[in-house]
């Protein structure tokens, strides 16, 4: 079991990849970014700090914040031109975990990969894949806002602040 209040990275102490963040909470709400950054298990990032806050102001004391893709970067187009199909396959497995296991208690699920999910072909495809995968057990997708192309909002602070009045003034809204 996972203590509540701590924060969790899998894999611990790993530059290259992250699967999970989060903290466990008696009602929890799943993230699903882009890509990790830089927070681990000893400190969270701006965006993860916004993803708890968002959590805590909807009715959620944990949170996890998966990803599209694995691979941490703090510049999207970093990412590969072709995905590790083995790491593709480990987030698949890790999400997929995650929404059956009843102890996650997740009771709602942030869509917020941002702009760049068109710039790699596989981005696109992990969100269709991880989407119909949710859709599959019946929970509700929700978002910060659109942007233009119909994506999600990434709650990085700037953008947040700027474009959504700031952080304390979010609701979430039906992303379908």
């Amino acid at each position: 079991m996972i203590a509540e209040n701590k924060i969790v990275c899998r894999p611990l102490n790993d530059k290259n990849k992250r699967f999970l963040l989060g903290k466990a909470g008696k009602v929890q709400m799943l993230a699903i970014g882009l890509n990790p950054s830089k927070a681990n298990e000893k400190q969270l990032d701006p965006t993860s700090r916004n993803i708890e806050k968002i959590a805590n102001q909807n009715g959620c004391d944990g949170w996890w914040l998966v990803n599209l893709y694995p691979k941490r970067t703090a510049k999207p187009f970093n990412l590969p031109k072709t995905p590790n199909p083995s790491l593709i396959e480990q987030n698949t497995l890790l999400i997929e975990n995650l929404l059956k296991n009843p102890k996650s208690k997740i009771s709602k699920i942030l869509c917020c990969w941002g702009n760049h999910v068109e710039d790699h072909f596989y981005l696109a495809l992990q969100a269709q894949k991880i989407l119909e995968c949710i859709r599959g057990h019946g929970l509700h997708l929700y978002c910060i806002g659109k942007i233009k192309s119909g994506n999600p909002f990434h709650p990085a602070p700037m953008a947040v602040n700027r474009f959504l009045g700031g952080i304390n003034h979010l609701k979430l809204i039906a992303y379908d």
